[in-house]
This record gives structure tokens, sequence and C-alpha cells, in this order.
């Protein structure tokens, strides 16, 4: 059964029951096909999956099964992980500003590896966690991405990096490698090329202090919605390993989130209210909005694709082909600022008729919120349901 299938399977038997809550239906089996494709293209670099993007229990369960790691930015989130019985060995903790209780948390737990940027982080690990694995994070920004990190993470990687190292030295703690991330969601991909010499520069400088690294982590960024860009990253990558890291016994990860969760899951919509600007703008109305989840539409909108779903009275009556219109969706909540798409060109819909937004799995459900008392949507799912959850396909 495919998304639209399932969607309307899902809206005729809601509606029988007087429902016409918006809801989520999440692929599992694209997330499986992403990480076929990753190890198909980056066969050397293990994925360690950035919790934060969209912490589905489903989802982390495949790809524990799969045999991916996880990036855990929190005590929260290290804890989701640990009860799917993950082993800690598989978590790296990358967040270089951690509270001092969620670092007591992670040596309890076992979890080791985890980032830093500053003297102050390392010296709290020293306090609070001086078994830690620590890996050093350098800045390096592409060109252009949709989400720029180094400006609150990641340090200057020729001074600053290497005074971090003979502190770390100063300190007796366990320096095992360098990560950097380059921004999230780029399509500079030549950047990790360079930002990879950097690191080799590093580990080389490291030998200085008796440090013999052997982690590169690099980080996430890579862009899900189209599997064909992945071998854009990889022929850098690759590259960059190769001449940087042939021979040497290493372990390589990386930070993908949003390149796992992007396409795997659609939101479906209700045309609440429609009406028109004296220009003849059509306005929709729909029962879900930027509080809720539509947070990332600011940024990802440019790869949303959206089904329609003909449910109203009028189409049944009518054989009148739509007419394309400038068209603006708004979302549910009372905000102006509740503006999902503004001024796209689109077939004239009714209401009652319902939408299908496509690859919005990254940073929605996670961030959505219950402002005005909108609450979330259920979540029905395709493929193999592996966590609990509240429907598989129907």
């Amino acid at each position: 059964m495919d998304i639209l299938k399932l969607a309307t399977t899902i809206i005729d038997r809601n509606h029988s029951y007087g429902i016409d809550d918006p809801f989520y239906i999440l692929d599992l089996n694209q997330v499986k096909q992403k990480y076929q494709n990753w190890i198909e293209n980056l066969p050397q670099i293990i994925p360690h999956y950035a919790v934060k993007c969209n912490d589905d229990e489903n989802i982390l369960n495949v790809l524990k099964n799969c045999g991916t790691g996880f990036d855990c930015a929190s005590k929260n989130e290290i804890e989701k992980i640990l009860k799917l019985y993950v082993d800690p060995s598989r978590i790296i903790f990358a967040h270089t500003v951690k509270q001092v209780s969620h670092l007591k948390f992670a040596a309890e737990k076992g979890v080791e590896k985890m980032t830093f940027d500053t003297e102050a982080e390392l010296q709290k690990i020293k306090q609070f966690h001086p078994k830690a694995k620590v890996v050093l994070r350098i800045r390096f920004d592409a060109a252009k991405s949709l989400f720029e990190l180094g400006s609150k993470f990641g340090a200057e990687p020729k001074m600053e990096a290497r005074r971090l190292v003979k502190i770390c030295k100063e300190l007796e703690l366990n320096l095992i490698g360098v990560s950097f991330h380059v921004g999230s969601g780029t399509v500079d991909y030549e950047v990790f090329g360079h930002a990879i010499d950097e690191v080799r520069e590093i580990f080389d400088y490291a030998k200085n202090y008796g440090y013999e690294l052997h982690l590169v982590d690099i980080g996430g960024g890579f862009m899900g919605h189209d599997d064909k860009l992945l071998k854009n990253y990889a022929y850098f990558i690759n590259s960059a390993i190769e001449r940087n890291f042939n021979d040497e016994n290493i372990k390589i990860i990386a930070e993908p989130g949003q390149y796992f969760a992007i396409s795997a899951m659609s939101i479906v919509t209700q045309i609440v209210l429609k009406k028109y600007s004296q220009n003849g703008h059509v306005h929709y109305f729909i029962n879900d909005g930027v509080y809720g989840s539509f947070r990332s539409i600011y940024s990802y909108n440019q790869f949303v694709n959206v089904t329609v779903i003909k449910k109203s009275k009028i189409h049944e009556n009518s054989s009148k082909i739509a007419e394309q219109k400038l068209s603006t969706i708004w979302g549910c909540t009372c905000s102006s600022r509740d503006k999902i798409i503004e001024n796209i060109m689109m077939n004239e819909v009714e209401i009652g008729d319902w939408l299908i937004f496509n690859n919005m799995g990254a940073y929605s459900t996670v961030l959505s919120t219950d402002f005005n008392g909108f609450a979330r949507g259920k979540m029905y799912y395709l493929g193999m349901k592996v966590g609990r959850g509240k429907l598989a396909s129907i």
C-alpha cells in the first residue's frame, strides 16, 4: 500500500467516526532504503543518526537493527536510545555544551564518546566524567547551508584546536579524535573533503603530545529528499579519506539526521476554509500549522511537494477541470505568522479536500507545540512497525 492509498483509507475511516484531525504517515521502508543507499555509497562510514531530527521510536528501532550508531545531545536522548537496548558504545554525546547532570548521567550509563570545543568544557569533563573519550570539534562551515552552525559550535581549526589538544594532555584526558559539522542541509559537497584535510593536520599535530587519534566524525548536513545526492557527497568524502587515511586503522562516523528522516514522513491535513482576495488570490486554511508540524517549513519548503485528495461535495457534482491560481496556505492558529506557503501556483481545491505534504520527516514532530490547543495528529506506519505505536499500515 502506498502513501496515497493509506491516506485515503484513513480519511474515509476517520470520517465514519466524525474525525477530521490531521495525521502523519511514516514510511519505515524509506528509512531502510536510505540506510542501504548509505552503505552502498559510503561503506567506510558508520552513520550515527541524529536523534534530534525525528525521535520516533520506530525510526530509531529500524536504524538500530540496521546497525547504525546514534548522535545524542542530552540526557533524555541518551535515555531514549538506551531503552532500546542499544550498547552505550554506539552513542556519541555530540553536544559541546553539556549540563553537569547530563554529563554525570552519561558517566553512570557508560556513554564515553563526547565532543568538546572549549577549555571550560574539558575542565567540566575532567571533573565529572574523567574516563570520557573526548572528540575535538572544529569549525568548518560550508559556503551555503540551510542552518549554519559554526557561529555557535566548533573551535577554530588552527591555533585554538591545537591549544585544546595541549590542554587535553595537561588534564590527562583521553583524546580519541576530531569532529566537524559543515552546517545542516548543504549542497557544498566539496567542503567535506577540505574539512577532512584539516582533520588530518590535527591528527598529525596531536602526535606531538603522544596521541594516536583514531576517530573521525564528519558530522551531518546531508540532504535526504533525493537519494541521488548522496553520490555527490560520497565522491569528495571518499576521495579525502583515500588521500588522508588510506592505510590507517581509524574509525569514521557521521551524524546524519534529515538524510534518514525527511522523505520518510508525510503530513496529511484538511482544508478547513478558503477565501479570496480582491485580486483573485486564493487563501487556504488547513488544520495544522507552523506552531505544529510545519516549524521546519521555513528552511525545507523547497523540498515539499503537495498531493491533493479530493473529498469535497463540490468535486462530486462537477466535471470542471481545476484551474491553477496564485495561492497561500495558512495554518490553523490565531497567529498571523502562521503562514505555511505563500504565493504558489496550485490547482484550485475546495473546503473538505485534503493535502498530503511529503518530505516532512525532518524537524517537524520534534518541534511541534500545542499552541492554541491544536494537538499533534496521530502517527500511522507503512512497513514493519517495530516499537509501540498507534497503528501500522491498514
